[in-house]
């Protein structure tokens, strides 16, 4: 599918008309696609499980914040490149720094700024927050021509959404997420899926059982998960798929951010929750 072009207002009021950047949940359309702009790293679109649909995603480091926004249980909505409208009170927040404010390039049409992420957090008393996340590599920081117009962007991007009353603005590096935890949940998330054979509740709650008997001593996550497997009377590749599951529901519970998961390596300390499994179950009947 070819990207969109943007050269007259009418273009803008189009895309609005069909649709982009608005809506929640699975019926939001992101303002940009990954065919629209040129992307930092290796563009994609990855299946959303908290939203049921399909997310695109600009550079690699967006689709790693992603993981760790799937991951948290504060975490609802997932909307990703996100437009700051209406763009008029931009273009003045801009005057007021000022601030130049982009164009879309050989045009004199006013560009569409838009922030990675506007996420929607579920606070303790169940009332729902939103937060505006900007991702940004730690290289776009260093001395360069363009560090100037960098810096001023994302004053810019902070201040307008400050004006519309979301003061939770923080911007997100690959230093911020850290490898380890990135490493651990690229390879979690392969089993955000299970066959029909494994969803079973009975399944899952013997693997636990199994799990909490043999997690004694020092032995390699590789070991721990063929003795539960075998217990479980399933092929050890299904039991890799139900551990990466079970820590995606949350009914395993371990340090992902600062221990390495990997399958030859001593398994980390971790806690086993049943209830999570009940919960999962529950909602899916509901």
């Amino acid at each position: 599918m070819r990207g969109r072009r943007f050269k007259t207002q009418t273009d803008i009021d189009r895309y609005i008309a069909h649709g982009y950047g608005q809506g929640d949940g699975a019926n939001y359309k992101p303002w940009l696609r990954v065919q629209d702009v040129p992307s930092q790293g290796r563009s994609r679109k990855v299946q959303g499980v908290k939203t049921g649909r399909l997310h695109e995603f600009l550079s690699e480091l967006e689709f790693a914040y992603f993981l760790v926004l799937e991951f948290s249980e504060q975490v609802v909505d997932i909307r990703e490149q996100f437009p700051l409208f209406p763009t008029e009170q931009a273009i003045d927040i801009a005057g007021q720094l000022g601030i130049r404010y982009p164009r879309f390039h050989g045009t004199q049409l006013h560009y569409v700024m838009s922030t990675d992420f506007m996420v929607t957090l579920q606070e303790p008393d169940g009332s729902h927050k939103l937060v505006a996340r900007t991702v940004k590599y730690e290289e776009a920081f260093q001395p360069s021509p363009d560090l100037k117009h960098t810096v001023e962007k994302l004053e810019l991007e902070k201040a307008i959404w400050h004006a519309q009353g979301v003061d939770d603005w923080k911007l997100v590096t690959e230093n911020t997420l850290g490898a380890t935890l990135i490493t651990n949940l690229i390879w979690l998330r392969k089993g955000k899926s299970l066959e029909r054979h494994l969803q079973k509740q009975d399944v899952q709650l013997q693997f636990l059982d199994a799990l909490e008997h043999y997690v004694r001593g020092e032995r390699t996550l590789s070991s721990m998960i063929r003795a539960a497997a075998t217990a479980t009377h399933v092929p050890y590749p299904d039991g890799v798929l139900l551990f990466k599951y079970l820590v995606l529901q949350k009914a395993i519970r371990l340090d992902i951010a600062h221990q390495a998961l990997t399958l030859g390596g001593i398994c980390p300390a971790l806690t086993i929750h049943h209830s999570a499994i009940s919960f999962v179950s529950q909602l899916k009947a509901d």
